[in-house]
Order: C-alpha cells, then structure tokens, then sequence
C-alpha cells in the first residue's frame, strides 16, 4: 500500500474550509465541535501546578474518556496529586447517551454539577462529586493558540481524517479551592487549558506522541512529538510554541529538531519510554531556544482498553491491541540564547506519552530507534 499523507493544515484554502482566520485565534474555537456521538472523540483539559505543591487535573469528555465507538456519554474526571505523591481521582459521569449540549458561542461545557465556562475572559472550573469539591478561576496571561489552523489531515481529500487542537490559555494565574473530607484549602498557583476533537479512533491517525506543557520562570513552553500511523509513514508532525511574559518568541515548527535519550521499556505499558526529550528551535545564529523533559516519575499511567465494555477488551487484547497512556512529571529545562545572551531555567512541567500502537520500539519516518540495553 502506498504511504498517503499526514500534515498539519496551513494551506490558505484550510482557514476558508475551516471559518478561522491566520494567526488570530477565537474564544469561538473553544466552543463543541462534534455531536458527541458514536466515531467521535472530544474533551477539555485543565491542569494546575499551585504553590503548596498541589497538582490538579480536571478533564470534561463528551464520551466515556477515549472510547470513540461508544455512545454518547458526559465524563468529568478529576486527578489531584498531592506534593508528597499521593494521588486522589474521582468521575462524575452524565446518562449515558445523552450528548453534552453544545453552547453555540464560547466554551460552556456542564456535565452534571461540574462545568468549566469562558466568562469576561476567564475559564471558571467546577467539580463536585459530593465527597469532593474543586473550585477555580483560570485568568490567562499568554494569548490563546493554535499551530496555524490547529487541524492536522491524515490522508487527502473527502477521505482525510482530521484531528483539531485549540489552546485556549497556554498559561494562566489559577486561583481557587479544594475541599475534602470536608477540609478547605485554598490555592493559588500557574495552569493550562486545552482542547481536542475528532471524528475517528486516535489509533487510525497516529501511532503515539509525547505532548508537553511547563511555565519555566518567565517562559511558557508548549512542544510535541507526533508520530503517525504507519500507513501515513510515521511521519513526525512536530509542535513548538515558546512565550515570554505574554508574548510569543516562536511557534515555527518547520525548523523544530527533536532528540530523545534515555529509552527504555516501561513497566506498565511493556512499550518503549524515552527520559529524555530535547527540542532544539534554532531561528538564526542569533537565537535558540531548547527545551529538555526529564522525567522524574508517572502519575497515572493507564490502559485505554479500560474504558471499552468487557467483550470489545477481550477482543481488543485478542488482536494484540495495547492502547496506553501515560502522565508524567519531571523536570523541564529552558535554554534560550538570543543576541550573545544565555539564560536557563528549570523547574517542574507535566508532559505525557499517548501510545496507541503496540510496537515496544519507535519507527520514525522509516528509522527504527532501537530500546537501550
């Protein structure tokens, strides 16, 4: 079979196709861009890092976490990772097969008692469970984003596949509470805001990819490997986008390089991990930019087969399926050198593995990376 084309969408006619326009990105964007239903996928991820060591993960899904075939079927899921390590997860779930209903305008998203909404420029987040209560307010400081339409074609024409991506806040101040066991605490500290959509199984596009977000002194870093599916090649479709106090230096993935070291076979996954990720952004000789993830430990890893009926995961491992997925938190280092000057920072960020294949070694653009000994 010959290799079919993956790219990200840049051409002129994909901002007319898409109604967005070149380098101004629209609160509109975050609104639901699929009915929700069977073959679709949708979801609206937060994260915060706050000042006591807290993190928290809160995520609204249109179905049952990744489970594109499934029904309808409105997910919040709620990870707390406390600074000593301790993790706490709770999931408020809507009926089942009952769409999120779409607001028409920017984000509003309410599933149950739990909502995350775009208000006068801010996201405001709500969970409740009844034994849980997460409360807060996203204030972004750097401009929402997209790489250029957000929107990567897997295939051409009528029969390409499409994956969108919109980053609403790609840091904000986050202010807020935490009650549990009936014990408030308040909170203050940095976040994050994004938001993904489709309408086929991730599994048919790509094959895996780590996706990483950290503010880093004054800088927010935003960088991705992406590999597709091996009848798109396992073309590297990368994502690079760093700011500095609000402001965008660079965002030109056409010149990012990619490194990875340190790789090894996980022990939950039983598939390849790689320690250590570097993106090098050299711009002119003048200036550079690269960012190195560390990983220290994971926070959640977790089989996707786990959210599927008991009959489609029996089926699923018969098949050698082992979709897997994979938090991670570690150190992440900022090199910038811009007119003879160097600065480099690091502090903690969260990146994660997303692994749909079952290869326990990377092929990218038809080179084989071998697992170290």
């Amino acid at each position: 079979m010959a290799t079919q084309a993956a790219r990200l969408c840049t051409r002129d006619e994909d901002y007319r196709k898409y109604g967005i326009e070149k380098g101004n990105p629209q609160p509109f964007e975050d609104d639901m861009h699929t009915p929700g239903g069977k073959g679709t996928f949708e979801w609206w991820y937060t994260d915060a890092n706050f000042d006591d060591g807290t993190t928290v993960v809160a995520i609204w899904f249109t179905k049952n976490y990744f489970d594109v075939p499934g029904p309808a079927w409105p997910t919040v899921d709620l990870e707390i990772t406390e600074k000593d390590g301790t993790r706490i997860n709770h999931v408020v779930r809507g009926p089942k097969g009952t769409p999120v209903k779409k607001a028409g305008g920017p984000c509003d998203v309410q599933i149950e008692n739990c909502h995350i909404k775009y208000v006068d420029g801010k996201y405001q987040l709500y969970f409740n469970d009844g034994k849980i209560i997460y409360e807060a307010t996203m204030t972004p400081t750097t401009p929402m984003w997209r790489p250029d339409t957000g929107i990567w074609n897997f295939g051409e024409g009528a029969e390409a596949l499409e994956y969108g991506w919109f980053v609403a806040a790609p840091t904000a101040d986050v202010e807020g509470r935490l009650v549990i066991d009936g014990k408030e605490r308040k909170l203050k500290g940095k976040g994050y805001h994004d938001h993904n959509w489709g309408y086929t199984g991730l599994e048919n596009m790509m094959n895996h990819w780590y996706w990483g977000r950290a503010k880093v002194g004054d800088y927010t870093v935003i960088a991705c490997d992406i590999i597709a599916e091996e009848k798109y090649g396992n073309k590297r479709l990368p994502v690079f986008f760093i700011a500095k106090d609000g402001k965008i230096l660079n965002d030109d993935a056409s010149i990012t390089k990619i490194e990875r070291a340190n790789t090894h076979i996980n022990d939950f996954t039983k598939k390849f991990m790689d320690d250590t990720l570097v993106y090098t952004q050299t711009v002119s000789p003048d200036e550079e930019y690269i960012i190195t993830f560390e990983r220290k430990r994971d926070i959640m890893p977790r089989s996707l087969l786990e959210v599927v009926t008991p009959i489609k995961r029996f089926l699923g491992k018969l098949v050698g399926m082992n979709p897997t997925y994979m938090r991670v938190m570690g150190d992440v280092t900022v090199d910038v050198r811009r007119n003879g000057e160097q600065e480099k920072i690091t502090e903690t960020g969260l990146w994660e593995q997303y692994f749909l294949g079952n290869n326990k070694e990377a092929t990218i653009e038809g080179v084989r990376y071998p697992v170290e000994a």
